[in-house]
Formats: C-alpha cells, structure tokens, sequence
C-alpha cells in the first residue's frame, strides 16, 4: 500500500518520467533496475501457474519480481517450474495451490547509495493438491499432495533441491529468525482423498 488512502486493489503508474516519491518508497521501481546488469527481473507467482488473463497479467508488477541471476533462472528454476506445472496439470484433479518466496543474506542492490533491493540467498516453492491421482507412477505419487523445493540464486549452476513439506519448512526456519513453528499450508496440506476413504470405511461398518 503506497498511503492509507488508497484502495487494495492495483492501479497503472502514472505516465510520467519521475516516479511518484510515495511509490519509490514502499516498492521496487524500473529505476531499481538500470545498472544491476548482473540480476533479470524473476516472478515469485510465475504466469504459467495461472489459468485466467487477468491473473496472468498480474504476475508481471514490480512487486511480484525479485532479482535472479540469469543462469540460475534460465537453467534450473525455470525448468523447475515447469516440471511442476507439467506434474499438477497431469496428476492433480481439481485446485492445486501454491506458495513461493525467498530467503536473504542481506545482500542488496543499491540505488544513489540508498539499499533499494534485497537479494534472494535462495528461492523456494511449495504446492499443495488436496484431490490427486492416487493411481500415479510412483516416482511422482509420494510427492502428493505437497512438495517442495528450493535452490540457490547464483551464477554457478545449482540444482532445484526437491523434499517434502516439512523438509522444506524445516529448511526456511532455520534461515530465518522465526522462533515459532513454521507452516505453509493449513494442517500440511490434508489430502481430499483420505477424506474420502474415511468416508467409504464408515459406511461399510453401518
């Protein structure tokens, strides 16, 4: 939120050649990016992960980007994200989930000497599919109905470090000051289909 004024909702800069001093200061802007040649503006959310246009559109602000090294993008999380895209379109029956972030080593990107942009130490992503195909191969139904991965943002090639859930929570505690458990998804992620199979146990017993 640039003021308490305005609305949640977003809204198109103004067509002007100086950005508005409120907007510099409460997010990343174009400027941020002039001379940091060695980083390429990532999404977060990528577009490739939603269905409608307005959501695709959406993915491309400024606040859903943080700056990646090239190599790493183009090599391991771009791939990344498509074998998961690739795996929910195939396996997941219904409305999957997804949550991705960073974490810093407090490495920034400065502007006029001012810290402007942090520079994620590793990006992570973690998905959840509460209603999937339990008659998958193997080498993918152990990774339903969540999973996770995360990889270094450097120029040497690092590969995406897939694990499970609480794996993955485990890793982003300890890279974080947070003294409380961590939890991505609400109760883990609970699968649709061992709902289901409850349901056919108890009214077989009736």
């Amino acid at each position: 939120m640039v003021s308490d004024d305005e609305s949640g909702n977003m809204r198109a800069l103004p067509l002007t050649e100086d950005t508005p001093p409120l907007i510099e200061v409460s997010q990343a802007v174009l400027e941020d990016y002039t001379d940091a040649v060695e980083y390429r503006r990532g999404p977060l959310n990528p577009d490739l992960h939603q269905s409608e246009p307005d959501d695709k559109s959406s993915t491309y602000t400024l606040t859903n980007v943080v700056p990646l090294i090239p190599n790493f993008l183009d090599t391991s999380w771009n791939p990344y994200l498509d074998i998961i895209r690739r795996r929910l379109n195939n396996f997941c029956h219904g409305k999957s989930f997804m949550v991705t972030g960073v974490t810093v080593s407090g490495a920034t990107i400065q502007r006029e000497n001012r810290d402007r942009l942090a520079i994620p130490k590793h990006l992570w992503l973690a998905y959840c599919c509460p209603r999937f195909d339990r008659n998958s191969p193997y080498e993918v139904r152990f990774m339903f109905p969540s999973y996770g991965g995360y990889a270094l943002n450097e120029k040497t090639e690092q590969s995406v470090v897939e694990v499970p859930l609480k794996t993955l929570e485990r890793f982003l505690k300890s890279q974080t000051d947070i003294d409380s458990d961590l939890t991505i998804f609400y109760k883990g992620c609970v699968s649709e289909n061992t709902f289901k199979k409850k349901r056919d146990l108890t009214s077989v017993s009736v």
